[in-house]
């Protein structure tokens, strides 16, 4: 953010000729208000099924909130800017769930191995085993049952054909169906 307008924001304006009006700004930022306290809790809640952290979760839907914020001039003209948001969150985590592995395999490399699952609730072993899928399997899980998300939106969602989608259900329905008769078994691909 530079003066209170995102770079973005400021360098499209140049290139128009145009800068937004007080009114523009104060209805924008309205818009935003809406959308956060909307999506946010939702995001949340998805994130914290995929990561299987409630306060990771919570920083990763608030710095996918802020690069929509400063983008939002931008992306509340989108059809759906709350896909938008969760493909922003989902890569976030899918980033955070690689670092998170190699933190780890390092830590097992030093001989300090973490144990346990630190996701609360009743369904906190099936969770697990969804962290455990390749990353844009788990995201469509999450988004399909999670969120009850259709297909169609799922594919919007993960930035990727219908099929796909349907393609990355299906393998990881098939993957967690064999985790959860062997919890033991090798993760699939």
């Amino acid at each position: 953010m530079y003066g209170g307008v995102s770079i973005d924001a400021e360098a499209g304006q140049r290139e128009l000729g145009t800068t937004p009006t007080e009114l523009e700004l104060v209805f924008d930022a309205r818009d935003y208000d809406e959308f956060f306290t909307r999506e946010y809790p939702r995001l949340v809640t998805l994130l914290t099924a995929v990561t299987g952290h409630r306060g990771v979760a919570e920083e990763l839907a608030q710095e996918a909130l802020i690069r929509a914020h400063q983008r939002w001039r931008r992306i509340s003209r989108y059809d759906l800017p709350a896909a938008w948001l969760r493909r922003v969150a989902l890569n976030l985590a899918s980033n955070h769930r690689a670092r998170r592995r190699t933190e780890e395999q390092m830590l097992r490399r030093l001989g300090n191995e973490r144990h346990g699952d630190p996701a609360g609730g009743g369904d906190a072993g099936f969770w697990a085993l969804v962290r455990r899928l390749p990353d844009r399997q788990g995201a469509a899980v999450a988004l399909y049952y999670l969120e009850d998300r259709p297909v169609t939106e799922v594919a919007k969602i993960l930035g990727c054909a219908e099929g796909t989608a349907k393609a990355h259900l299906h393998k990881g329905r098939a993957t967690l169906a064999r985790l959860l008769d062997d919890p033991e078994a090798p993760d699939g691909a």
